[in-house]
């Protein structure tokens, strides 16, 4: 059951009120366990009524109404909400909440936590983001990577990218995301509370475009040479991807027309109508 529909039926049953707003989990609920009853634009429960969600509350999903307020896994991890549930999942931390995952370039020493390491290709670390702040970070620069595949496979990345990076030995961090174990706020926070240059390599599609403005003090992205992305574009580009991107994002593609460091990007794609995932750039690709 969804977190938000517990807190829900709990406060339903915790409530003096009989009358709440109808919204599709709670309908759906109310149906699928024949209790509350729709009148006009509220649902109504009776004292039976809730006494009968307390009941599936607590055979169903281990939640006491009696005891069990609505906010109290706010600030519970997963181990520490099966004290109230059967299911962690409803835990109101985030998997990876405020955590980053880091890594170097091929045979560059990693250079975090007061110690300095060097990795096989392919290895990364998962760091709080406020213990790597703690030290200083033994890098010349960061370098945010979108995607994890490529986040992953950096060491394959074409030269005829990578030549725009002027940082000898950058901290290479993932963008993050709600899956990969790494936070796309944690990353942010690593950038505004350092002053390392940031380079970003990012999709060359609007959503990529969009991405890189969003980020704090861009010093540049990494993109081919204009020329050559321009025909890449052209001949292995994906128009779905850019219809489908473009209009949610042109709130922000227009002011960064005269931003130097997006605006040649936006061009090149703009102008071809498709987007080129960084993925193309690993391996046998130019």
């Amino acid at each position: 059951m969804d977190k938000r529909l517990v807190s829900t039926l709990l406060r339903i049953c915790q409530s003096h009120e009989n009358r709440f707003q109808p919204g599709q989990a709670l309908s759906q609920f109310c149906a699928d366990y024949n209790v509350g009853r729709h009148q006009g634009a509220s649902l109504v429960f009776t004292a039976a009524d809730k006494e009968e969600i307390a009941r599936i509350l607590q055979g169903e999903e281990g939640v006491d109404s009696r005891t069990t307020t609505p906010d109290a896994w706010d600030s519970l991890n997963r181990a520490q909400s099966l004290s109230l549930a059967f299911d962690e999942k409803l835990s109101g931390r985030t998997v990876g909440a405020g955590r980053i995952r880091i890594k170097t370039l091929a045979d560059r020493p990693l250079g975090v936590l007061g110690h300095c390491w060097t990795f096989p290709v392919r290895t990364d670390m998962g760091l709080d983001v406020e213990r790597v702040l703690a030290q200083t970070i033994g890098h010349d620069a960061l370098l945010i990577v979108e995607n994890l595949q490529t986040f992953d496979e950096i060491h394959r990345v074409s030269p005829l990218v990578m030549q725009g990076l002027a940082a000898e030995n950058p901290l290479v961090v993932y963008r993050g995301d709600t899956q990969g174990g790494a936070r796309v706020d944690a990353m942010h926070r690593l950038i505004t509370q350092t002053s390392l240059p940031v380079y970003a390599f990012v999709d060359y599609d609007p959503a990529g475009v969009v991405i890189a403005a969003g980020l704090p003090r861009l010093h540049q992205l990494l993109i081919p040479p204009l020329a050559e992305l321009s025909h890449l574009i052209q001949a292995r580009g994906i128009a779905r991807r850019y219809l489908e991107q473009v209009a949610a994002a042109r709130h922000v593609l227009q002011r960064i027309e005269n931003d130097e460091r997006l605006a040649p990007l936006w061009k090149i794609i703009h102008a071809a109508g498709k987007g080129l995932p960084q993925e193309y750039f690993h391996g046998e690709n130019p």
